[in-house]
Order: C-alpha cells, then structure tokens, then sequence
C-alpha cells in the first residue's frame, strides 16, 4: 500500500499545475548539480559544488503561437502588420511566455551519508501573456464578425515579474528507493506588472438596434517599480540589492525506484508569492454594465459631453497606491524511466504550468546515454503547448572539476524568423571530490561496484568481471578460466586416510615377517 501511494504521488506531480520546459535537459537526470533546481530530489554524483555567477547557468526560454515572419510583411520598402496572416495561425487560446533565468551562486555538499545540502542565487525574469483569437480578431478588425455574438475576453490576461531568490535545500534518501527533496525560498522583487487572476469582461454586439453591451468585474492592471527604473523616483542601483518587496516560496520533489528496471521522478516548484509594497501604481475599472447607443447627430454641437457621459466615463480609471500580492507561476513535472542498461535510460515525461488560473501541457520522451564517466548526452522529441512536436539534444561533459553542459529543445531545422518556440540553456561549474560511502550511489543512475574496474562491473563466484554486455536480466561476462577446487577439510580428510592406509600396510608386511 505504501508503495502505491508513493507511485500515485509522483505520477500526480504532473497533472496538479503553460508547461515545464527544458525536456531535454531534464533528461540529463542527476548528471549536473543544475538538475537539483528542476527537481530537488535528484542528487548529483560528487561531493563538493560550487556555480560562479552567470558562468554557472544561463537560461533562456520564449513561446509563442505566432512567429516574426507570421506577424510581419514586407510590402515595397516597409514592414507592416499583418493582422489576416496573425490570426490565421492563431488558436482559441494563446499564450506568449518569456523567461530568463541567471544562476548568481551555487554551493552544494553532499554528506557521506548521502544527503546533499545546497544554497542557490538565481536572478530571474518571467512574463506571461494569455490572450484569445477572438480578442486579438476584436481589437484589429472591431465588431463586424461578431454581430449578435458575445466575445469574452475573461481568460486575457499578463503577469512580468523581476526577482530574485534564495534558495537552502536539502535532498536525502529516505530508504534505498526513495529519495526526497525540498527547497525553501526566499524572494525579493523587482519590478512587476499583472492582472488579477478573476478579470471577467464580456462584449455583444447587436446588429438590429446598433448598439454595443459591455461588462466587466475586476478590471485592474497593477505594477510595482515603474518609476523606480524609468528615473523618475528612488535609487535603483539600491533597490536591486534589497527592497521592501518580499516574498515566500518552495520545491518539492521525489524519485523513486520502482525495481531495477524502473523510476519514477517528479517535482513541483515556485511554490510561492511575493507581496508588493513599493512604487506601486495600480489603475482600475469600476465593476460595470453598460449600453452604449451611439449619438444623436442632431446634436452636433454637444456630441463632445455627450460622449463623456455615455461612453468616456465609463472607461475612467481609478489609480491607488496600495499594496497587493502576486503568486508564482506553479510548474511541476514528472518523468517515467525506463533502465535499459547501466548506460541507457529511456523517459517518458510529462509537465504542467499554472498561469493566469489556466493550465498547458507539456509532453515529451527521449533517451540518454551515458558514455563513461565524462560525459552524459541525451535526445528527445518534446511536444510544447501550442507546438508541434520539436526535436531537442543535451550534452555534458567533464574534465577534472571542471563539467560543462549545452542544452536545446529545438535544434532540427531551426530558423529564426520563423520560430514560435525555443529553449536553450549552458553552463558550467566545479564538481570536486567523490562521496565516499559504502551505501549505493542515490539518483537516476545505477552506479559501478566501488572498487571493481570498468564501468559496467558484476561480480562472478565471489570476483569482480567486467560484464560485456546485457541480455534481458542476464549479464554476458568473458568465458572464465577453470578454477581448481581448493577445500582444506577435504585435503585434511585425505591425508589422513593416507595415514591411515601407511600404518595399516606397515602392520600387515610386519606380521607376515
């Protein structure tokens, strides 16, 4: 029973929360320390690290439904918008995601005991934007394709967020399959933009008495730090080392190891808000419904109050100051793996994000293939949401304490102007010294015999052998010499019989004299 409950929570992890990105770089499994910030529980092989800023991580991620080249034509010697071409490649739902993330610091020390400690400093910027067709079709084109329709423009949306976090985390095996890990967070805010989550808003158009029926509740665009990094107020070089936009958040993860052939590993991350307090500006919409008529043209000389009162007034902000709360983007992931060998994994993985109370799912599967013990690459097919499916690849590589590594989820037939969707991650960092430990290597990896040479070892009538290769559950090894039985009761019992069969010569030729 415990075993089931495990197994269905790490198969949840994936479906509880736009999607997790970098699939192929997940794949890499605990092959760099960079893995942890994906998934807490996974614990890297070594046992000092340490990331220097920027060079230890940069990441860089944007999606999007419609590439440049499906905005934009050419015509004559100027660029315009090409609003047919946009929403033809549009679907009902769109979404614009941007992320960066800049790895400041890391330190990680593993215990000999297994667990691995860790402190991280990511610099991070995230914006979304949620958006429909019919919204987009409204704006450029009006209300002529929807006479008689409602158009609900209640799932639009935008969230940016600058910030940084501080992040202690602890990994430890619970038991030789279970392995978990958590990581506390604590944020501090930059700048930020959003919408409140609730924002309904709903337009018809009726074509028979001409006039147009809006409403809509919890219309507010808030956001902290504008003036702060336009100039205009504050220092900003002080404000981004501490100000007073703070803010909680953690990781969890799990790996589990169902037997020898197979692992499940999951984890949810950004778990967490950031309350804003400083150079806030928020503008709000009253909750309303109106209809609106048009103007009498009879009256021209009063058509400018007329629409005040009719139209202008209604679409009149209110701004505040006061503070408000955002909530982190919820992303959580979850990957089936399947053993082949000690240098061959295959996975199956599966990835949600929560924006804007709305969910996308990703999906992917791929293999990695460790060769030796310098260098781990691995190959996937990765489904985005709103994508088709891409082909991606990552590699690292080791060199004394030196492991770099190079990730992209889109790498076949890729091309600027016309991509909607890329993920690409590098870095480097030092990996000193192993954990010495009787217990079995934790994480993703069945590791070697300690002591035994070759990197695929088994052990043979009490002897370490370098297995050649695996069939199934066998282990193909090299044909092994005859070995002479050596059993000290049996020498013993032999020479004693000898002995026994002397004397017992020695009586009979003594009697025959």
């Amino acid at each position: 029973m415990r075993k089931f409950s495990i197994t269905i929570l790490l198969l949840t992890l994936a479906c509880l929360v736009n999607a997790q990105t970098s699939v192929s770089f997940q794949h890499l499994g605990n092959a760099t320390f960079q893995n942890n910030l994906i998934n807490p529980s996974l614990i890297p092989e070594g046992k000092l690290f340490i990331g220097l800023p920027v060079l230890s991580g940069v990441h860089l991620h944007v999606n999007n439904k419609v590439s440049y080249n499906e905005v934009f034509t050419k015509e004559a010697d100027r660029i315009e918008v090409d609003v047919d071409k946009i929403l033809s490649n549009l679907q009902r739902q769109n979404t614009l995601s941007v992320k960066a993330n800049i790895n400041l610091l890391h330190i990680g020390y593993r215990l000999d005991a297994g667990p691995l400690l860790s402190l991280t400093i990511n610099e991070r910027v995230d914006f979304d934007f949620v958006y429909s067709e019919e919204l987009v079709d409204y704006v450029f084109k009006g209300n002529t394709n929807f006479l008689n329709q409602k158009v609900k423009i209640s799932n639009a949306g935008s969230v940016g967020t600058h910030f940084r976090e501080f992040g202690l985390g602890l990994a430890a095996p619970v038991n030789d399959q279970f392995t978990f890990g958590v990581r506390g967070k604590f944020l501090i805010g930059f700048a930020n933009v959003s919408t409140p989550g609730n924002f309904k808003a709903q337009i018809t158009s009726n074509g028979e008495a001409f006039q147009v029926d809006a409403n809509w509740k919890n219309a507010t665009l808030r956001s902290s730090g504008k003036d702060i990094y336009s100039g205009d107020e504050g220092d900003l070089g002080s404000h981004l080392i501490f100000n007073g936009n703070k803010g909680v958040a953690f990781d969890i993860g799990g790996t589990y190891k169902l037997n020898r052939y197979y692992t499940l590993t999951g984890s949810i991350v950004d778990i967490g808000f950031i309350n804003w307090k400083e150079d806030i500006e928020n503008r709000s919409l009253n909750d309303t419904t109106f209809i609106y008529s048009g103007v009498d043209l009879a009256d021209l000389d009063n058509i400018t109050q007329t629409l005040e009162d009719s139209l202008f007034d209604k679409f009149e902000p209110t701004e505040n100051s006061n503070p408000y709360r955002s909530w982190l983007p919820v992303t959580a992931q979850g990957s089936w793996i399947y053993h082949y060998s000690p240098k061959i994994d295959f996975y199956v993985t599966g990835g949600s994000r929560l924006v804007q109370r709305q969910i996308k799912m990703l999906y992917g599967g791929g293999v990695t293939y460790k060769f030796g013990r310098a260098f781990t690459a691995s190959a996937s097919a990765t489904k985005l949401p709103q994508q088709f499916f891409n082909i991606g690849a990552a590699l690292t590589a080791r060199g004394g304490p030196v492991q770099m590594y190079l990730a992209a989820d889109q790498v076949v037939n890729f091309s600027v102007p016309d991509a909607k969707a890329f993920d690409f991650r590098f870095g480097m960092s030092f990996v000193i010294g192993r954990r010495a430990s009787t217990q079995p290597e934790s994480g993703l990896s069945r590791g070697p015999i300690a002591g035994a040479k070759g990197l695929d070892t088994n052990v043979f009538l009490g002897k370490k052998v370098k297995t050649k290769k695996r069939d199934g559950i066998y282990s193909i090894i090299k044909r092994q010499k005859r070995r002479e039985l050596k059993n000290k009761r049996t020498q013993r019992d032999t020479s004693v019989d000898k002995k026994s069969l002397n004397g017992r010569t020695g009586k009979k030729n003594t009697d025959e004299q």
